[in-house]
């Protein structure tokens, strides 16, 4: 009997697989999502101590005076920074069409043009030419006795933004957590800041995520998601975090409209 090689299909893991709509989701002040552990310990531990720190500060330049990232596009295609096994299969599953429509699914009732979002193939950021894009990135922020980024929101052409933070061990500072705030709508931000909030624009917190290994933070971006960093103390190394977004090319289907002023 001639035996026939079956092809092999990798197991794709993400930081979805745990997802519980009764205890993960949140549909205030905004719709959220936070997974504490979410992936299994074994593939976190694989992918924590592959974390290329020293390659991408040594090889990508610092931008803001604090911060290296290092996109999707180079990781998976230009291959900038030489990355494990782990982290590529990481990275492509991040950026995929599947986790993409699981993402809308999740957050479909809330969400502008869900019919268009639905239908559109989806390409890695800088790959090539789409009306939806997805991105994944190695986020290294250096010690600052300061937050980088206070209360904002993100750019409205971004669809949703998830967080997976991978403290180290020996971080013994204090703060750069994740706060979400409640505000009303907003339809002003600040042209000088990054889209922080203007003086003038009533907010409160709501929720503070901690920063902590393997938890997962996602939202969905409205013109409430008002969110930001509480400042780090005693910070004596690097802050590690992996971001994980998607975004409209075509801006007549952004997200909110939005005035910088």
């Amino acid at each position: 009997e001639k035996r026939i090689n079956q092809p092999i299909f990798k197991l794709m893991i993400t930081v979805l697989d745990k997802f519980d709509p009764s205890k993960h989701y949140f549909e205030e002040p905004y719709p959220h999502v936070i997974i504490e552990d979410a992936l299994p310990e074994d593939y976190y531990n694989k992918l924590y101590n592959s974390w290329p720190v020293k390659e991408i500060k040594n090889t990508l330049p610092i931008i803001g005076g604090h911060t290296f990232r290092y996109m999707s596009n180079d990781v998976l295609n230009k291959k900038t920074v030489p990355v494990s096994e782990d982290w590529e299969n990481f990275f492509k599953d991040h950026t995929s069409q599947e986790y993409y429509t699981k993402v809308l699914t999740l957050f479909q009732k809330h969400i502008k043009h869900i019919d268009f979002l639905k239908q559109e193939k989806v390409i890695v950021r800088g790959s090539g030419d789409g009306k939806v894009v997805t991105e994944t990135q190695f986020v290294i922020h250096n010690p600052v006795k300061e937050t980088t980024r206070t209360d904002h929101l993100d750019n409205p052409v971004e669809i949703y933004a998830g967080l997976l933070y991978m403290r180290k061990p020996e971080d013994k500072a204090e703060g750069g957590d994740f706060v979400i705030y409640k505000s009303d709508p907003v339809f002003e931000v600040s042209r000088q800041n990054g889209r922080e909030l203007l003086e003038k624009t009533k907010r409160e917190v709501v929720k503070t995520i901690k920063y902590k290994p393997n938890c997962f933070v996602m939202f969905l971006n409205t013109n409430r998601a008002v969110h930001g960093v509480t400042p780090r103390l005693n910070s004596e190394t690097e802050r590690l975090s992996i971001n994980i977004i998607a975004e409209v090319t075509d801006r007549q289907y952004k997200m909110f409209p939005i005035k910088k002023v």
